[in-house]
């Protein structure tokens, strides 16, 4: 009796001497950082409570990440585990509770996670999160003072401030969330504000679906309203996203933008990992001047103020890296018609043109050659990079007439 005694008392001042030297936090730092791949810390030993229905587990100060920059952190977090599951061996997530989370994405450390994947949690709430998006059009998305809940079965709701370039304002999301047999979400409604546009984003998706590490949106809306700017519109059929895989497909999907863009897109399928894929295409642009000046480019100035009025073009488009070819079955600028293929490489980067042009006027864009000293143009570069040629049926330019004339690469193997 008296060694079973001493070796109980060993047991518990061992025990003691492991909790006090921070024993269980370690552990938890080991386990988590070999799941996740990443280092983790924590500010405390994990707190236990044991209740008759579940197993609530708090974590202070968790940090995930390199510690000078931290991938993730939260001041707390609490995780409900039910007795049930964890009597039959598996780990189900009741209940998780984040307060003041930040995330830095993007991070695809979930992606390099080991072992099986948690289920989603039956509730998650959010207290203050933020979240920082870099890259976002060369820019940081902010999303902050996050706040709301999102459930596996039942109604979701987040709302929170976001931050972008010198802009900010208020979004709200909402959603009905499914998890069995597969995650679905429908009725999801995403609205995105400023003071003076309060709805200035408006997203509608009737339903969402995840299928085997596949997102599956039937259906797509999307519109924007700026007081200044005007309103643009997204409509999508039938879009399946595949981030593991970097696969996307999409049957159709049109864009327009308020009179000045119509663009409409078939049969998309990319493989932005290989830079493989291949889309047909059918756009119409009025006034390019003006739409070059909302994207940020500049244009020369021309001769004519009323040139670059519409472009329409129609086509297809593949990728195979490095090859490239973009097929233009119909294309008009101005008064110009044009078809044929641009392909190439671009590493190294290579291209070989084949257009025909049914007329062009060049009087709208450049001056006109006088009489006299024939203009000299510019010399182009040793390592010209573009090969092929160009067949005009009709040029003119100013008093300048031509029928059937060929623009041909010095280095074009094609002959006369």
């Amino acid at each position: 009796m008296t060694a079973v005694f001493i070796l109980l008392m060993l047991v518990v001042l061992g025990g003691v001497l492991f909790w006090f030297a921070g024993g269980p936090r370690y552990a938890v730092e080991e386990f988590l950082a070999g799941r996740l791949q990443q280092p983790v810390s924590l500010a405390a030993n994990p707190g236990w409570h044991w209740g008759k229905q579940e197993l609530r587990i708090t974590l202070s100060g968790l940090r995930l990440g390199p510690a000078d920059r931290p991938l993730f952190s939260a001041s707390r977090i609490t995780v409900a585990l039910p007795w049930r599951a964890l009597l039959h061996g598996r780990v189900q997530l009741q209940r998780i509770e984040l307060d003041t989370p930040v995330l830095d994405a993007p991070w695809n450390g979930a992606a390099k996670a080991s072992g099986a994947a948690l289920s989603l949690p039956g509730r998650m709430v959010v207290r203050n999160g933020t979240l920082r998006w870099s890259g976002v059009a060369g820019h940081t998305l902010s999303l902050t003072a996050v706040h709301g809940q999102v459930l596996a079965d039942g109604p979701s709701r987040l709302v929170g401030d976001w931050h972008w370039r010198d802009k900010a304002g208020r979004w709200h999301f909402a959603a009905g969330m499914t998890s069995a047999p597969t995650l679905q979400a429908r009725r999801i409604s995403l609205r995105v504000g400023t003071a003076r546009d309060p709805t200035l984003i408006q997203v509608g998706i009737p339903i969402f679906q995840s299928v085997s590490g596949e997102l599956v949106l039937p259906t797509l809306r999307a519109h924007w309203q700026e007081q200044k700017q005007g309103g643009a519109r997204l409509d999508v059929q039938a879009l399946h996203l595949n981030m593991a895989q970097g696969r996307l497909a999409v049957q159709q999907g049109a864009l327009t933008v308020g009179n000045d863009l119509a663009l409409q897109v078939r049969a998309v399928a990319l493989d932005w990992k290989k830079l493989q894929g291949h889309l047909a295409y059918q756009v119409a642009i009025r006034h390019l001047s003006r739409m070059a000046t909302r994207c940020g480019l500049s244009l020369p100035k021309l001769t004519d103020p009323g040139a670059l009025q519409r472009l329409t073009s129609s086509g297809t488009i593949r990728l195979d890296n490095p090859h490239f070819q973009w097929t233009v079955a119909q294309g008009d600028l101005d008064s110009s018609t044009w078809t044929g293929t641009i392909s190439g490489t671009w590493k190294p980067l290579a291209i070989q043109v084949n257009l025909s042009v049914a007329q062009l006027n060049l009087g709208h864009y450049l001056p006109a050659p006088r009489p006299g000293k024939a203009a000299i143009l510019p010399a182009l570069p040793q390592q010209w990079p573009v090969t092929g040629e160009v067949r005009i049926a009709q040029l003119r330019w100013g008093k300048f007439s031509a029928q059937n004339l060929v623009i041909r690469s010095a280095a074009s193997a094609a002959q006369p």
